[in-house]
């Protein structure tokens, strides 16, 4: 009889994943997925070989100031954005068919951020003396600031390109141009030329930067249509886009992403300011190696985000629905084993870097149990900004960004990179549970519940 049992319920099963694939929407979810997630394994591959180079060829010491730099970078650069990136991804999504308003979009957010992402370079560079010696009582940060403030204008440039590119599903240049190239080129140059301290390292990561920025601008322009349609002169863009929808989803997702950088960066940057910078080295990589538990997550995104904007812009509601629970079903079988072994295993991973990066071991597995709420969660965050709900996905990282931003220098002070770890797992995981909330209040649904009926 059990045999039998047995037999029936994996022939159900089978039957079941055979009629969710019948549909051509789940089909492309699936065959996309996969393609972002081998993209991405590779990319999440290339980051963590990355991170091992620097440890290694670095030290724990020079490491630490050389992830204290780039934390900073990469939080001003969010910034210089001004909230570009979800709103490029979304307007461009939902005009895929038109490759002179793809371009138009594109130009138009490159044409705003990228003087401020200069600006910001410019302050960075002269300040850095200041930033090093007084906020940070680390003189030897000085010089790797310096060396690192041109990447702003590079994380700027590389992070709208990528979700130009990704709106239009053109995984393969759009994965590469966010967290590859660049990578890929900088840690082959420390090898090459035998590098071992930060501040060469971070000048070659600003160079890699710019040349990955030149070269994927390049690619995401070729083929865009040179027609120009009916033109408004002083918004620079067609006008069967509204300036006004722009900059009301502008706006928020500035936020957002600013708020979002803060949860996610500036744990690094407060350990900085309150212990050695061998504690910031231990966290930077063990926050690094936490994040590789979500890069399914990131991985589907890059799949779904496009689909809900185009489901969303047809109101389609119900599509967007399935699309949302078929991802979490997908996310949740591909994540947990990662995450498993996160968890039972941190000295194996973290000794990777190097013996004394075993200190942070514990590090990891606080952070891997954030992550692993963003990975039940699903693409909340995804599905309030395509779907025009940018206000509700904005309240949601004013209070765990506000919340870290209060705490964790608290806890830092008093429990030293633990405490900052906790409270950046415990934020991030707030952050996500009121996302879901939002979701079922404004599009009907629960993604928690990734087992009804779809």
């Amino acid at each position: 009889m059990f045999p039998d049992f047995q037999f029936f319920y994996i022939y159900n099963m089978i039957s079941k994943i055979k009629a969710l694939l019948n549909d051509s929407e789940h089909r492309h979810t699936v065959l996309n997925s996969i393609l972002a997630l081998f993209i991405r394994v590779l990319g999440a591959g290339m980051a963590f070989i990355f991170n091992l180079i620097i440890a290694r060829e670095l030290g724990a010491e020079q490491a630490g100031i050389f992830f204290i730099a780039l934390s900073i970078a990469m939080l001003i650069a969010s910034v210089s954005r001004l909230g570009f990136d979800d709103t490029v991804l979304r307007f461009t999504a939902a005009n895929n068919d038109n490759p002179y308003i793809i371009k138009s979009i594109l130009h138009f957010s490159l044409r705003f951020s990228v003087p401020v992402a200069i600006l910001f370079t410019v302050l960075i560079y002269f300040l850095s003396p200041y930033i090093a010696g007084a906020l940070f009582k680390k003189n030897e940060l000085n010089s790797v600031l310096s060396s690192m403030s041109p990447s702003i204008v590079g994380f700027c440039i590389v992070y709208l390109l990528a979700m130009s590119l990704q709106a239009r599903h053109k995984l393969l240049a759009s994965i590469p141009c966010q967290g590859i190239a660049h990578f890929l080129l900088c840690g082959s140059a420390i090898i090459g030329f035998n590098v071992n301290n930060a501040e060469q390292a971070s000048l070659l990561f600003s160079l890699s930067l710019g040349l990955s920025a030149i070269f994927f601008y390049r690619l995401s322009i070729r083929g865009l249509s040179h027609n120009e349609l009916d033109f408004d002169e002083h918004d620079n863009l067609p006008k069967s886009i509204s300036l006004r929808d722009i900059r009301n989803s502008a706006m928020p997702n500035w936020v957002i992403t600013i708020m979002l950088h803060i949860v996610q960066w500036s744990a690094p940057i407060f350990i900085g300011v309150y212990l050695v910078a061998e504690q910031a080295a231990y966290f930077s990589v063990a926050q690094r190696v936490a994040m590789l538990s979500s890069f399914v997550l990131m991985a589907v995104n890059l799949v779904v985000a496009p689909k809900f904007a185009a489901f969303w812009n047809k109101g389609d509601i119900e599509g967007i629905r399935t699309t949302a629970l078929f991802s979490v079903r997908l996310l949740i079988l591909s994540a947990m084993p990662i995450v498993l072994l996160m968890l039972i295993f941190p000295d194996f991973l973290m000794g990777l870097f190097g013996d004394e990066f075993k200190k942070g071991s514990t590090l990891l597995q606080i952070l891997v149990i954030g992550q692993t709420v963003n990975v039940l969660t699903g693409p909340v965050g995804y599905l309030l900004t395509m779907s025009g709900n940018e206000r509700d996905l904005r309240f949601s990282v004013l209070v765990s960004g506000f919340g870290v931003l209060f705490l964790v220098p608290i806890f830092t002070f008093f429990y030293g990179a633990i405490g900052a770890a906790f409270v950046t797992a415990f934020f991030v995981s707030i952050q996500n549970l009121l996302a879901v909330v939002f979701v079922k209040k404004r599009l009907g649904f629960n993604t928690l519940k990734f087992w009804n009926k779809i």
